[in-house]
């Protein structure tokens, strides 16, 4: 039985979350030194990445860069670009001492819950491993030997993921992506994290020469399967559907990122830039489209002529009209395809193409073969009238040249 009353350990409870709540008031002004250090370096970040992507867009307008290099080292960069966010995110500056002092309140109130209804308090997220790797070399000397070092480091620690993933991006800062792939497998079967499943995916698709098709696209999609809104998944989706020609998919991917972003940040106008560009692209494809689409549509598919009997000839008057058109054999008797002209001399050539149908399925190609019909009118009527001479012949296929309709009476 204890002598001490109910409200003394209550206050005895408090005092310890107080003095709890002050350690973690002293360590966040601590941090506020690193904190603004961490900015800094981000707002450095940025203006470098900004200088990488003009000097990569200067590349590509002076040939020294293909599209393909050009489009991997961009997402590249735009990778670097959401990783140093995220960090600048999670290591904000402390404006004024009240938002340090609204925290503390905030961690006195969440601890006594998490008492109450958990009966131990709460823990702290760890750092993501692929957030934990930086390489800091930047000449090509320094690359190779730290390259060498972390060889040696994993020969020596190979459950050591930090060290595996340190040799995958070292390898990949040196466009050595198949190793850089190989590097990431053995990072993932320690710790396994989405980041790095879609960071392995962009290797394994540039070692393949851009292709993203088999197992990078498998990566990606059981990413967004589980995660629909994750930043990196998203974009490497857009720049997979971009790269197969899938203009409308990747916008759809780039824009679903976009609203994850802040629309100041770089990250925003770095996918800003790549709507802009599958905007080109499509609207270009679609351009050549309708020019193929017009061509294959006038490619004249039934070529004949018109013949009409001498008896024919002398009744037909001056400006009569001669219709020449194809029916389906089946089904409606609209005419698929109607060439029209009023002739001065026989015979009369004719041909036929998908440009002259009706507007409606079917379509003229869409037929293995159709009837033709001859018919000259007095009027210049489409229906048939009375005293107008006509012929026609069943069975042709379409496709075939040299076809004759010879007209000998009504």
């Amino acid at each position: 039985m204890s002598f001490l009353p109910p409200w003394l350990g209550l206050l005895l409870v408090l005092l310890a979350l107080g003095a709890l709540a002050a350690g973690v008031l002293l360590r966040g002004l601590r941090s506020q030194g690193q904190a603004v250090g961490i900015a800094e370096q981000s707002r450095t970040n940025r203006d470098i990445h900004q200088q990488h992507l003009a000097d990569l867009d200067r590349a590509l307008a002076e040939g020294r860069l293909t599209a393909l290099q050009h489009q991997a080292a961009r997402d590249e960069l735009l990778r670097h670009l959401l990783d140093d966010s995220a960090r600048a995110d999670e290591h904000p500056a402390a404006a004024v001492p009240a938002r340090w002092l609204w925290m503390v309140g905030a961690l006195v109130l969440l601890s006594g819950l998490s008492y109450v209804q958990l009966g131990a308090p709460q823990t702290w997220w760890p750092v993501p491993l692929s957030q934990q790797v930086k390489i800091s070399a930047t000449t090509p000397e320094q690359l190779t030997e730290q390259t060498r070092v972390w060889q040696e480091a994993t020969q020596k620690r190979p459950e050591d993921a930090q060290a595996w993933l340190t040799l995958a991006r070292l390898h990949a800062a040196q466009n050595a992506h198949a190793p850089a792939e190989q590097a990431l497998a053995r990072v993932l079967a320690l710790s396994p994290e989405p980041d790095l499943w879609i960071e392995r995916a962009q290797m394994k698709a540039l070692s393949a020469g851009g292709v993203y098709a088999g197992e990078p696209w498998q990566w990606i999609q059981d990413v967004l399967r589980t995660q629909p809104q994750h930043l990196n998944a998203l974009v490497l989706a857009g720049s997979a559907a971009l790269s197969e020609k899938r203009h409308a998919a990747a916008q759809g991917y780039w824009q679903r990122a976009l609203a994850l972003v802040p629309a100041d940040s770089e990250a925003a106008q770095g996918l800003q830039q790549a709507l802009s560009q599958a905007a080109e692209m499509a609207q270009a494809v679609g351009v050549q489209a309708s020019s193929a689409s017009l061509a294959d549509d006038t490619r004249p598919l039934i070529q004949g002529e018109v013949r009409v009997s001498p008896e024919v000839q002398s009744q037909i008057g001056a400006g009569s009209t001669l219709f020449v058109y194809a029916l389906a054999e089946e089904g409606s008797r609209r005419p698929v395809a109607i060439w029209r002209g009023t002739p001065t001399a026989w015979p009369v050539r004719f041909a036929l193409s998908d440009s002259m149908g009706m507007g409606a399925p079917p379509v003229l190609s869409s037929l293995a073969q159709v009837r033709l019909v001859a018919r000259i009118s007095k009027t210049g009527s489409a229906q048939k009238q009375e005293g107008d001479f006509q012929v026609e012949l069943p069975g042709v296929k379409t496709g075939v040249q040299g076809v004759v309709l010879h007209i000998t009476g009504r």
